[in-house]
Order: C-alpha cells, then sequence, then structure tokens
C-alpha cells in the first residue's frame, strides 16, 4: 500500500485494488498479474463526452491490444449502474470498473480535487505487476493515441 500523498511512478508495482465491474461483480488487478499486461484507464465516466469518445476509440482498437497480451480495465467514478449503461450504450468491450468512493483514483494519484474526480490518466502495467508507463492528461483531450499506446507495448516487452 502507498501513503497518503505518494502515487505510484514508473518502474514501481502498481496497486492492487478490487473494483465493481459494470457487470456486478468484482474485479481484482492481481488476478491479471502473471497472465496479461494492462492498460489501465482513468476517466473521468459518463457525463464528459470526451472520456466516452476516449473509450470508444480504445474500443476500436481493443482486439489489437489483446493480440499484444494486453487487456484494458476502466476506471471512473460512476456508480454500477451508470458504467453499465455506459458499456451497453457504447459497446465497450473491456471492463468498466466503478470507482464511486474514489479510493483507487486516490492510491493512483490522478484525483482531480477541483472536480472531486479523476483525470484522464493511463497506466501500462506489465506481466509482473510494474508500471511501465504512465501518462496523466490535465484534460481529457491530452491522451496519447493507440497508435502511440501500441508502441510503447511492442517496446516493453
Amino acid at each position: 500500500m502507498y501513503r497518503i500523498g505518494e502515487k505510484p511512478d514508473v518502474g514501481g508495482i502498481a496497486p492492487d485494488f478490487t473494483l465493481k465491474c459494470s457487470d456486478g461483480d468484482d474485479v481484482r488487478l492481481s488476478s491479471y498479474i502473471g497472465r496479461v499486461n494492462v492498460l489501465l484507464v482513468f476517466y473521468r465516466g459518463a457525463g464528459d463526452p470526451y472520456s466516452v469518445r476516449w473509450l470508444s476509440s480504445l474500443s476500436d482498437d481493443y482486439l489489437y491490444f489483446r493480440s499484444l497480451d494486453t487487456d484494458i480495465l476502466a476506471i471512473s467514478p460512476d456508480s454500477v449502474d451508470k458504467a453499465r449503461d455506459t458499456s451497453t450504450r457504447h459497446r465497450i468491450p473491456f471492463k468498466l470498473l466503478s470507482d464511486p468512493g474514489l479510493e483507487t483514483i486516490r492510491e493512483y494519484g490522478v484525483l482531480n480535487d477541483i472536480g472531486d474526480s479523476d483525470y484522464a490518466a493511463i497506466f501500462l502495467i506489465d506481466k509482473g505487476g510494474r508500471i511501465r508507463y504512465m501518462h496523466v492528461g490535465r484534460v481529457p483531450t491530452d491522451m496519447p493515441s493507440n497508435e502511440e499506446l501500441i508502441e510503447i507495448i511492442r517496446k516493453s516487452k
């Protein structure tokens, strides 16, 4: 566990978490470790059109990410019901996780205190549980393209 004020950094171990998925199941990051890389995406939620566009863009290349032994988990402060609605409405193929208490958002250092929400951010966590890449955007449009992410995944092998 990280202490308050600390946040994970590239090369460090990714903090484990268990959150509810849009289908109501518990999802634990550590269950992916040893099997696949994880693109851990933090998005502002269904109320933010830029976040929904970003999720849709990631969805477009989801099968390509999977071919690189990489799965996607997306976290927002939305409730499970809102995450389910977003997943269904926009046909998101990966898991949308609900963090309404902002615990995991805080633990990863992406809490935006002004809006009591999170910054758009992405972490690449390797099969060993280490953070290989991170990007925290101050605005939702300040995120790497899928092509950039694919290249980062390739280089981290």
